[in-house]
């Protein structure tokens, strides 16, 4: 799945490069006159689940006219679940999920084609995450973990403009994660314990969003 995302990635710029060289075509877009953009994740809804991911970005030109946008975004997510024993008359076991991502970032930005604008940059973010999980088959028995990160992301993406006003783009990415947060567990007759975490990662996302973005 990694080498197939980044073999399209690589396919596609090349052919951007190629027809940029040939066409005559006029541009599509123009960032000087829709400066603004916002942008949803289609890929939850390719998934079958609900959209979390929102993207606005602020396009200009730098001092030393390159094309660039600032990125402010967010990542939403709630998920609710309970499963029955088998006699059915009580919940075994219960889940509830909740976590928020905010992040700013820049972008710097290529024309490869009058339809088509190749980008990267990097994200700083930050979230808060809660989750429980309640076990209520004979005793009741809960975990409650409470965390906090901070990331930092490398992305890399391809726009395709349809109109001036709308586009759809795709972005692998490489982040750096820092996780650092608490479990609680409580149970009848036991002591409630406490343990703190920290942890470090670094990860890959072949395909991290694929993007419809309305431009104005």
């Amino acid at each position: 799945m990694k080498k197939l995302s980044i073999l399209f990635l690589f396919v596609i710029a090349v052919i951007a490069q190629v027809s940029a060289q040939e066409s005559t075509e006029k541009s599509v877009f123009d960032y000087s006159e829709t400066k603004h953009e916002f942008s949803l994740d289609l890929a939850p809804i390719i998934l079958g689940q609900y959209p979390s991911n929102l993207l606005y970005r602020n396009h200009y030109v730098s001092k030393n006219g390159k094309n660039v946008a600032l990125r402010l975004g967010a990542n939403l997510n709630a998920n609710f679940s309970s499963n029955q024993n088998d006699d059915g008359n009580q919940n075994d076991l219960n889940r509830n999920n909740q976590g928020i991502n905010v992040y700013v970032g820049k972008e710097w930005q290529k024309t490869f084609h009058p339809r088509i604008i190749g980008y990267y940059g990097v994200d700083f973010g930050a979230g808060f995450g809660r989750n429980e999980i309640r076990n209520t088959y004979q005793s009741t028995n809960t975990i409650n973990s409470t965390s906090f990160n901070l990331n930092s992301i490398g992305f890399l993406g391809l726009r395709y403009h349809f109109s001036k006003h709308f586009s759809v783009s795709a972005e692998t990415s490489a982040s750096l994660n820092f996780n650092t947060g608490t479990n609680r567990i409580e149970r009848p007759d036991v002591p409630t314990i406490n343990e703190n975490f920290n942890s470090v990662g670094l990860s890959m996302a072949p395909l991290r969003a694929v993007r419809f973005s309305f431009h104005f």
